[in-house]
């Protein structure tokens, strides 16, 4: 064996166990971040959800956390101008139907986020709509409260309109099984 070998098996050895290092923190990261959610979750420590009344899309009534208090509920805020909603709305769909089989469709409102809205109302209308109800952000002022993230973003919200759960970016099937769901039983 020549030295050359020697040194390309030693750097290969190297890079496989910095991988395998990186791998093993990213996995506890994980975990970690999934373990301090489910420790918010049973704790009064969880951030409460703005008092912040808003329009409907579909009539100017005004709704907000205190009409929502006592039951569960995900809050999803979408646009007609976002690509990645496009993506996700099958797998809203989905979550909406599951509800509604369960009798808690009122469980999921959508945040209507940066949109005139006629063109809420289209992209419901074109891509279905999952929504007990929608409320509309107009002036972004919810959204700033809630840190000023884009579109999709998906909280859920205990009984008593504590932030249990909060996930940006589109909703797969999985999460939606295994982190949304579980969080909406009573």
């Amino acid at each position: 064996m020549s030295k050359d070998s020697g040194t390309s098996s030693t750097a290969h050895r190297v890079r496989w166990g910095i991988g395998l290092l990186v791998l093993v923190l990213l996995v506890a990261g994980g975990y970690q971040l999934r373990k301090s959610w489910q420790a918010q979750e049973s704790s009064a420590q969880a951030p409460a959800w703005p008092e912040l009344a808003l329009p409907q899309l579909a009539d100017a009534a005004r709704m907000g956390p205190a009409q929502w208090r006592g039951q569960s509920r995900v809050v999803h805020l979408w646009a007609s101008w976002c690509l990645s909603c496009r993506e996700e709305a099958p797998n809203m769909l989905a979550l909406a139907a599951t509800l509604r089989a369960d009798g808690r469709a009122e469980q999921l409102i959508g945040l209507n986020g940066g949109d005139k809205s006629q063109d809420a109302v289209n992209y419901l209308a074109y891509f279905g709509n999952p929504y007990w109800t929608s409320l509309v952000d107009t002036d972004g002022e919810l959204q700033r409260r809630l840190g000023g993230g884009k579109p999709p973003q998906t909280w859920v919200l205990n009984p008593q309109g504590r932030i249990v759960f909060q996930i940006s970016g589109p909703l797969t099937l999985d999460v939606i099984r295994h982190e949304i769901l579980p969080r909406l039983k009573d």
